[in-house]
């Protein structure tokens, strides 16, 4: 069989509230500072201007527009005998602050006592501590040009990067030593060619075996500042090894079948397959039901991972069209174009045998940047539908990180239906050209995959990222039963404050269509204790409205939905869960169990166990 290796952070919540904590002071004055005169020409003016360099004195010029406003009370020195009488107490100062007339020190509650007690401290109140571990800005280095065009920079600006989102890529091998690979989550990988679980080189294996795998997985998830950040850097990863670089044999097509039930089995949400096969098949073939590898594909994403597969480099051979798995019925098949959005010369073009548009979208496949094997920290620019796909999967990942309620097809009709071809697909670019950030906003607004919260002296300030083609009519933190609302505080983000930080929280947006989402952070890893079912939001709801489930146990569970009379309507869940779970996402669109519109009215979600039985009230307002 000829195969084408198509080329041309969890925080950690420690708020330990024993011993000595850092603690601002702050003082009711500036002592002999106080009333000085910072006049233009003054021994503390000419005293300032010798302590700032040119350039912040002309950078602050620029907003006084008057030398003589230069300098203000905020920078007079703290009063050196007040920080002294501090340190007389035993007290370590941290940080001594002139703008804020303060200093950080470590305290308990003792010291917290004394040191209000002086007659010159004006106030006492916790440093901030910040829990967020995630960067917002990255250096992406060469990878920068990849990440703009496909739409993502502001994704990960907003901190969508991909988090709890399982990708399984499928390749020939990966090098994880490499610098840009060490730190990407990987939950799984195994050697199907020599059936063990080390996915880098064998001593069987060609030299170059793990390169094209090490270059595809950088594209989708690797982090190494300044020089590459992957689409969905934040994505934990499943990796299969499948392809033997030395033989082109039928034997990798059926590692490929057995990769994906794997990789089914073990949860993942999005497969990226950068790999093609037409040997032993001719176009009548591509037909979406003829190929091992084609069915195997379909399959999966009919059982709802997302499968991303390069539409393949044969544009400019006899063959011309796309390549198994790309013709499936249901995979999502990528083309390549270059940096002005042209189509590729090498990229395959479609329809199907059976007339089907193909490729579905296209990417950036000309000069991409990515990691190589031929050191740790080599890298190289490649071309090729084997580097646009990842691209394409990453940005399934970050569709997934923000809208985890979304089966497979609605992931696809959001990539598809923003494509820059989205009226008027044709058989070079399918839907078009991809667009991350478009793509994620389709189904509604989206929130930033995880919160930040700092202490400050009013309890916990929890800021998210928001954004809505439609624009947010409402957003707010439900905690202990209280509806906290969120301000603006910057573009696209969003804060509120709660007195004291729950073991869990919820934030919930609604755009001007009435379209929702919600992020809930556990702040405690524990399974849950019990059983729980959320009421569902929005309540009422038009379209889609999202309950969550806890599971504290193995245990059946069935989750339905019934009408006035007590009728079941629609079977949302009835399965094992093995494992406790804590948050589960079930979501009803308002239909019944044949796919039909339900009328407006009451109804009433059921959650039954063999221990456990509870009922939510649901209003459905068409």
């Amino acid at each position: 069989m000829k195969k084408f290796l198509i080329l041309i952070f969890f925080w950690s919540f420690l708020f330990a509230y024993e011993g000595e904590e850092k603690y601002w002071i702050v003082f009711k004055d500036k002592g002999i500072y106080e009333n000085v005169s910072l006049a233009k020409g003054s021994i503390v003016y000419e005293r300032l201007k010798g302590s700032i360099s040119r350039r912040a004195f002309e950078r602050r010029l620029k907003v006084v527009k008057d030398e003589s406003k230069v300098f203000d009370y905020y920078d007079l020195p703290v009063y050196e005998e007040y920080v002294n009488r501090i340190k007389s107490l035993g007290i370590k100062i941290n940080v001594i602050s002139k703008w804020l007339n303060a200093v950080s020190a470590f305290l308990d509650s003792e010291k917290i006592n004394t040191v209000k007690s002086l007659p010159f401290v004006a106030s006492v109140s916790p440093v901030a501590k910040s829990v967020k571990t995630y960067a917002e800005v990255y250096d992406y280095g060469p990878s920068e040009r990849q990440i703009r065009l496909s739409g993502v920079k502001k994704l990960h600006e907003m901190n969508i990067i991909g988090k709890d989102v399982i990708v399984g890529v499928m390749d020939t091998g990966f090098r994880l030593s490499h610098e840009s690979l060490v730190n990407v989550d990987v939950l799984a990988e195994y050697d199907f060619i020599f059936n063990d679980s080390t996915t880098a080189n064998s001593p069987q294996d060609s030299p170059n075996q793990d390169f094209h795998g090490t270059l595809v997985l950088s594209v989708l998830g690797g982090k190494k500042e300044g020089k590459i950040y992957g689409v969905a850097p934040g994505a934990k990863f499943v990796l299969a090894k499948t392809e033997d670089v030395r033989s082109e044999t039928p034997a990798e097509e059926d590692n490929w079948v057995r990769a994906i039930e794997w990789m089914d089995s073990l949860g993942v949400d999005v497969v990226s397959s950068s790999l093609g096969y037409i040997d032993w098949y001719t176009y009548k073939d591509m037909d979406g039901n003829t190929a091992k590898i084609t069915k195997a594909a379909d399959i999966a994403f009919q059982k709802g991972i997302v499968v991303v597969n390069s539409a393949g480099n044969e544009r400019n051979t006899a063959w011309k069209y796309i390549v198994a798995p790309a013709d499936g019925k249901y995979v999502i098949a990528v083309g390549a174009v270059d940096s002005t959005g042209n189509i590729a010369s090498f990229s395959s073009m479609g329809p199907t045998y059976d007339g089907r548009i193909k490729p579905d979208v296209c990417a950036l496949g000309v000069s991409v940047f990515g990691a190589s094997n031929g050191s740790s920290s080599s890298y190289v620019y490649a071309s090729g539908t084997s580097l646009s796909c990842p691209i394409v999967s990453g940005i399934a990942a970050l569709i997934l990180s923000t809208h985890p309620e979304l089966n497979s097809f609605e992931v696809r009709d959001a990539i598809r239906n923003t494509a820059s071809r989205a009226n008027n697909p044709d058989n070079d670019y399918g839907w078009g050209v991809v667009d991350g950030l478009s793509s994620a906003l389709y189904h509604g607004p989206i929130l930033s995959n995880f919160p930040e919260i700092k202490e400050n002296v009013n309890g916990y300030e929890i800021s998210v990222y928001a954004m809505s083609k439609s624009g947010i009519k409402e957003i707010f933190i439900m905690a202990n039963n209280q509806k906290v609302p969120m301000y603006p505080v910057s573009e696209n983000k969003f804060a509120g404050v709660l007195s004291s930080l729950p073991s869990q929280f919820s934030i919930f947006v609604v755009d001007n269509q009435n379209k929702s989402n919600f992020l809930t952070t556990y702040l405690d890893s524990k399974p849950p204790d019990k059983f729980y079912l959320s009421q569902n939001f929005p309540n009422p709801f038009n379209s889609q409205t999202i309950f969550l489930l806890d599971v504290p146990e193995p245990a059946q569970v069935e989750i339905s939905i019934y009408n006035i009379l007590g009728q079941k309507v629609r079977t949302l869940e009835n399965r094992f869960f093995s494992q406790p779970v804590r948050g589960y996402r079930i979501a009803w669109d308002g239909k019944d169990e044949e796919g039909r519109n339900l009328p407006s009215g009451v109804y009433f979600c059921r959650l039954e166990s063999q221990k456990f039985k509870t009922v939510r009230k649901v209003v459905l307002m068409r």
